[in-house]
């Protein structure tokens, strides 16, 4: 028994007629970034912000424990949470291992200060105008 295919060929580019061609326009796959991203030019993390950010916290921790300023209960709860990460035995790279047994620490510290940017940014608002 004999195969027929039943496939009628076309003729390339015999459909081009249904797109809109237009050199000016994007196509529908372009991205547009903005003019950071599109430098190359990436913004590392300032060891002083950081640092800054942590003497932050802690004063906001403090005036918490006095009862001077409320700390939202999500920022109490990433805070625990990371803390509870670096202290514990359990990780995803054992810190034995020498250095990249330290990245998921530091990947949680940021992924932490990441979420609580916002609160941080409130209580310094809060204690510059106290």
């Amino acid at each position: 028994m004999e195969k027929t295919y039943n496939f009628r060929a076309k003729k390339v580019g015999s459909n081009l007629d249904q797109f809109n061609v237009n050199p000016d326009q994007d196509s529908d796959t372009s991205t547009v970034f903005t003019e950071e991203l599109r430098g190359g030019h990436h913004r590392r993390a300032d060891p002083r912000k950081i640092w800054d950010n942590l003497e932050l916290l802690f004063s906001m921790l403090a005036d918490s424990f006095n009862g001077k300023y409320p700390v939202p209960k999500k920022t109490v709860f990433v805070i625990t949470f990371a803390l509870l990460y670096l202290i514990s035995p359990v990780d995803f790279f054992p810190d034995i291992l020498p250095l990249i047994g330290l990245v998921d620490d530091v990947a949680v510290l940021a992924f932490a200060f990441n979420l609580i940017k916002d609160d941080l940014e409130t209580y310094r608002a809060w204690k510059t105008s106290y």
